[in-house]
């Protein structure tokens, strides 16, 4: 709690004595629309009453579903992956995905879409060879705090500055393990019929922005591919927002913990093609968090009712996700880390210890036969008996 704690501590006493002595300079409005970027069903961020370009190049007509037509393109079911965010908590994805590859029933994944954390794991989730899964195991459990931002000085933020810490180190290590190497890999499945999708959240227009990655990488344009994926890690307030073409994004999990791709037409789809395909998503984050009593302090008031919201946002996009595989016809397929896992409160802690425990027990449980859960948790909001309606009727 304590990254959390100082960091939010940090936003309350700088709102308090610097009340405005720094004033930014106004910014006009961008009205650019991205070559590469859809609302999540498949519109215009810019002219959301439009298909976007990119799905309108993919689809014979606006009523196209994008999973019919690469089930008609593959000839069988597809593969959909989902990475949540989570912080350091990505290191129990990577375990996953690695102890999964072990058992040898890991598929090749058709799409994959991700968010913060899980942006950064998609590129290597999608490529999935054993060295990919290397890269995956480096970059959550030989990674500390310092290799991912390093904290402003009050005179930093005195002087106006739009956030709290400083992203370079993440930057150096997105341009580590992203090289033009994975970029030609990403284009290449590309011309295979496979997708990588990457969510972000465009502050400017309160929109989510579901970049295909595959694209930027056919394109060849690597500045702009790490650019996305640093964007949509960007925790707001802690780090700075990314701008590109004018408008400014955020960590794509203050708005949206999770992108699927392949929802977008304007009618419901037909029945799949070949027989239900299978939607997994995992969760970087605890199903449940245990109840303790919160100390009075307006730090940790701050950071938990933070945590609260992020686990909010994270359970609508839970049902989102199983509600859009009913419609698909697909199976719904998740996992999250198992209560008893130690990996404290702080998701921007990086700390090795916390790193470790979440890759092993993601590890373990990617090698248990029957890891998945195949209804999301309820948080209370929705009754069983509104479950069974859904399940019933799609």
């Amino acid at each position: 709690m304590q990254g959390k704690t100082f960091a939010f501590l940090w936003v309350f006493l700088t709102a308090l004595i610097v009340g405005g002595c720094a004033s930014p300079p106004d910014r006009v409005l961008s009205t650019v629309d991205s070559a590469y970027a859809t609302l999540p069903n498949g519109h215009s961020p810019i002219d959301p009453s439009q298909f976007s370009k990119i799905y309108a190049a993919m689809a014979a007509k606006p009523g196209d579903n994008l999973v019919r037509l690469m089930e008609s393109k593959h000839g069988r079911a597809l593969n959909l992956l989902s990475l949540s965010g989570g912080g350091q908590n990505g290191a129990f994805g990577a375990g996953f995905l690695i102890g999964w590859r072990e058992t040898g029933k890991r598929p090749q994944f058709d799409v994959v879409g991700g968010v913060s954390t899980g942006a950064l794991m998609a590129t290597h989730a999608f490529l999935g060879t054993p060295d990919d899964d290397l890269k995956l195991e480096e970059l959550y459990t030989k990674v500390t705090k310092k290799d991912i931002y390093t904290e402003r000085g009050i005179f930093d933020i005195i002087s106006g500055s739009d956030s709290l810490s400083i992203t370079a180190p993440l930057r150096a290590q997105i341009a580590k393990f992203v090289t033009q190497t994975e970029l030609e890999r990403v284009a290449a499945a590309y011309d295979q019929g496979r997708i990588l999708v990457v969510g972000t959240t465009n502050v400017d227009y309160g929109q989510t922005w579901v970049w295909n990655m595959s694209l930027i990488a056919k394109a060849g344009d690597l500045d702009l591919y790490r650019k996305v994926l640093l964007a949509s890690a960007s925790f707001p307030i802690i780090f700075p927002p990314v701008e590109i073409d004018g408008h400014l994004f955020v960590d794509g999990a203050a708005r949206s913990n999770v992108v699927v791709a392949g929802m977008g037409g304007m009618e419901k789809p037909p029945p799949p093609l070949y027989g239900p395909g299978n939607l997994y998503l995992i969760d970087n984050g605890r199903l449940k968090n245990p109840p303790a009593a919160l100390r009075r302090a307006i730090g940790d008031i701050a950071a938990t009712t933070v945590g609260v919201m992020m686990d909010q946002s994270m359970q609508t996009a839970m049902t989102r996700s199983y509600v859009g595989a009913r419609i698909l016809g697909y199976n719904f397929n998740m996992v999250g880390i198992p209560d008893d896992v130690k990996i404290g409160k702080d998701p921007l802690a990086f700390d090795p210890e916390q790193m470790r425990a979440a890759f092993d027990a993601g590890r373990a449980l990617g090698k248990n036969p029957s890891p998945w859960m195949n209804v999301p948790p309820s948080g209370g909001d929705i009754p069983p008996w509104a479950w069974e309606a859904i399940r019933k009727n799609f």
